[in-house]
């Protein structure tokens, strides 16, 4: 089973969208958590419509604690042997979960999508049998990553459980995604990219990389401390 883990914070406006877009998965075998990060707008009536409507939806409750303790949390509830991230105003396609399915072989601990933020482009006919852009260990990934070959999102991803669950994600700061994106490389098998554009992004000018300079840009130096710490042991 895959669990969906969905942060949800004051999103009336795109909820239903990306709530319809993980219900109408073609890999059916999904609990879907959805983490209500004390939203004051809509956004709880309309999860618990779809708790209501479909059983396989579940709804937690709490008060605003950021997306990285909405995570933990969903997460911590969850039970799915694998566990895939998606933000509460994105849309995935219909075969997203079945397709990164299809790669999760036996040593394989991540598989990767690729994203957009065209809508347009998202919404393009895309019939193709994705191919592999990437392929390697913990330490190839890590290396490719410095060169952009892969991200650091926590969304456009099939985990296997064991992974997400060795580097929970850091409460409190921005830019945790540096950590949990690169820290999880360092209990991988293997990880998988594929030339499949599965995910579409919502582009806000809120988000992290387009707000203005504040004080809590600094939180960057936090999460790459915190990453050196946790491969400093690292056996050579």
């Amino acid at each position: 089973m895959i669990s969906v883990i969905i942060p949800i914070y004051n999103v009336e406006n795109y909820l239903e969208e990306c709530l319809k877009s993980v219900q109408t998965q073609t890999y059916t075998n999904i609990e879907v958590i959805l983490v209500n990060d004390g939203s004051i707008d809509k956004s709880k009536l309309i999860c618990e419509r779809y708790c209501k409507e479909d059983r396989r939806f579940q709804l937690l409750n709490q008060e605003n604690q950021g997306q990285s303790v909405a995570r933990n949390t969903g997460v911590a509830v969850s039970k799915g042997e694998f566990i895939a991230f998606v933000d509460s105003d994105d849309i995935i396609l219909p075969n997203y979960l079945e397709m990164l399915m299809n790669y999760m072989a036996e040593d394989v601990d991540i598989v990767e999508s690729q994203f957009t933020v065209s809508k347009k482009e998202f919404l393009a006919e895309n019939p193709k049998e994705p191919t592999i852009l990437f392929e390697g260990d913990s330490q190839e990934a890590v290396k490719a990553v410095s060169n952009h070959t892969l991200s650091v999102n926590p969304v456009t991803k099939l985990y296997r459980r064991a992974v997400v669950e060795a580097v929970p994600y850091l409460e409190g700061i921005i830019f945790e995604d540096i950590y949990s994106g690169v820290g999880m490389l360092k209990y991988i098998r293997k990880i998988i990219l594929l030339d499949y554009v599965g995910y579409y992004y919502r582009q806000h000018q809120s988000s992290t990389m387009h707000r203005t300079f504040t004080p809590k840009n600094l939180n960057v130096f936090t999460a790459s401390d915190q990453l050196i710490e946790l491969y400093y042991d690292r056996e050579a």
